[in-house]
């Protein structure tokens, strides 16, 4: 299917050819007025007007589209399929960026993240596998992530054992966001 959606409790994903381009979230899902959490890049406590209780991205889905969820809060459980390919593109940035995320857990057929994907979030936890290669290009740039578990082979390895591609991308959690590394 070129057009359609994809639905799960969350709520509905319009997509062309896989890649998700909106989000209606259920009634249920709704929080209503917004919540108060943490901002990624100030530390301080902003308002989110678009704020949701889960975010489980259905199968099938294997993108998304340029500020697909920009500015949201998702407040308990976040949730992707081993069909996501990509978050982003280099022509589709800022996927979740200002976003105020639960657990993040990228499933390894990630092996794209675009240009300030989550740039100013704020993400409770984050999961990288080893297959999770990017372009390096300030994904998590001005965020806050609170626990972030890298593989620790990427982490001992340092840059000579490993790829540029592959460095560039693990390297710009160090230089670009505020996190606890936490090695698995």
């Amino acid at each position: 299917m070129i057009f359609g959606t994809f639905t799960s409790e969350s709520g509905t994903f319009c997509h062309i050819g896989g890649i998700v381009h909106s989000f209606t979230p259920s009634a249920d899902n709704i929080i209503e007025g917004g919540i108060d959490a943490p901002d990624g890049h100030t530390d301080e406590i902003r308002h989110y007007d678009h704020a949701i209780r889960t975010l489980f991205v259905p199968e099938g889905v294997k993108g998304f589209a340029k500020e697909f969820l920009m500015g949201w809060a998702v407040t308990q459980e976040a949730a992707f399929p081993d069909t996501l390919t990509a978050i982003g593109t280099d022509d589709a940035y800022n996927v979740f960026s200002g976003c105020f995320l639960p657990e993040i857990i990228l499933p390894p057929s990630v092996k794209e993240i675009g240009c300030f994907a989550f740039g100013h979030s704020y993400i409770k936890k984050l999961v990288v596998s080893r297959a999770n290669k990017s372009k390096y290009k300030r994904q998590f740039k001005d965020s806050t992530i609170e626990k972030l578990y890298l593989p620790k082979n990427i982490l001992e390895s340092g840059k000579a054992t490993i790829d540029n591609e592959s460095y560039g991308f693990y390297a710009n959690f160090h230089i670009h966001c505020k996190c606890n590394i936490i090695a698995y």
